[in-house]
């Protein structure tokens, strides 16, 4: 993949974060009770995903991907819950990749592989029965290059063929559309408006409108699109409110009574969303 404008600094931003972060579970993500329901929400997804899979019926195990899987935590969760599967991180950067591997020294089913999703062949040929895709194409910093990149995670996907349903595809990814949301909140109490991180371009609401992808129909076990909106007005409004003159704290004992102590999914304010497909033949 031939170097685009953007590249450099996305990958001076993340080596940044692997040389800090370690191992940590917080790398990439900061905010501890987004990580923690992210995290709930893949692993939910992933163990409804196995049970609809023929595949996993006739006790063969199914090819679980996680595209760029950074320093590997979620991976790891993934493999240790669902030890009878084959999975594998594919990872562009090379701090984190040596990372996510050192996590995986004497695993046999799990393989961390170098791999930009712009390219078309970025796994290698691997056929994925269930893919996750974790805050991934908003560090593709042209439309273009998002669409691309969409389009060849759908291509490695496996198609449906005969009685057997395609695969399962989770993507969290962040939306332009519901941090206006969360800024006209803001407004109404002085607050400045959130910008989008130097490193990310959210996306258009229609992103994931193509003709390979059908709706994921999950159990309830598994958390609907806006599953971190409560979370996002409890520590991106009412927090900052009651700060005035105090200096911000994350991860604050506010954010997490009020984020437990309120009706979960309320609204729409949370510009990261989980979107949850099935691989079509289009028509």
């Amino acid at each position: 993949m031939a170097e685009k404008k953007y590249d450099e600094l996305i990958t001076n931003h993340y080596r940044e974060v692997a040389n800090k972060d370690g191992l940590e579970s917080t790398s990439t993500m900061a905010d501890q009770i987004t990580r923690q329901k992210e995290t709930k929400a893949i692993t939910d997804f992933v163990e409804d995903a196995i049970r609809h899979q023929q595949w996993a019926a006739l006790g063969k195990p199914l090819v679980i991907m996680d595209v760029g899987c950074g320093n590997g935590y979620t991976l790891e969760v993934l493999a240790q819950k669902f030890p009878m599967n084959k999975f594998i991180g594919i990872e562009k950067i090379d701090e984190f990749r040596t990372l996510a591997a050192s996590r995986f020294d004497q695993s046999t089913n799990v393989s961390i592989l170098e791999g930009d999703v712009r390219d078309m062949g970025f796994a290698d040929g691997i056929v994925a029965d269930i893919l996750i895709c974790q805050r991934v194409l908003i560090n593709l910093l042209d439309l273009s290059d998002q669409q691309k990149a969409l389009n060849n995670i759908v291509n490695t996907v496996r198609t449906p063929h005969d009685k057997f349903k395609g695969g399962a595809l989770l993507f969290i990814e962040a939306f332009q559309s519901p941090l206006n949301s969360l800024n006209a909140a803001r407004l109404e109490f002085n607050l400045p408006p959130i910008e989008s991180a130097h490193h990310n371009l959210y996306l258009p609401d229609d992103f994931f409108n193509t003709p390979a992808l059908d709706q994921y129909h999950a159990s309830e076990e598994v958390p609907p699109r806006n599953f971190l909106s409560t979370h996002y007005f409890v520590s991106r409004v009412l927090h900052p409110i009651l700060l005035k003159d105090i200096p911000f704290k994350r991860n604050s004992e506010f954010v997490s009574f009020f984020t437990q102590a309120l009706k979960e999914n309320v609204g729409d304010y949370s510009p990261l969303k989980l979107m949850l497909f099935e691989r079509i033949n289009p028509e």
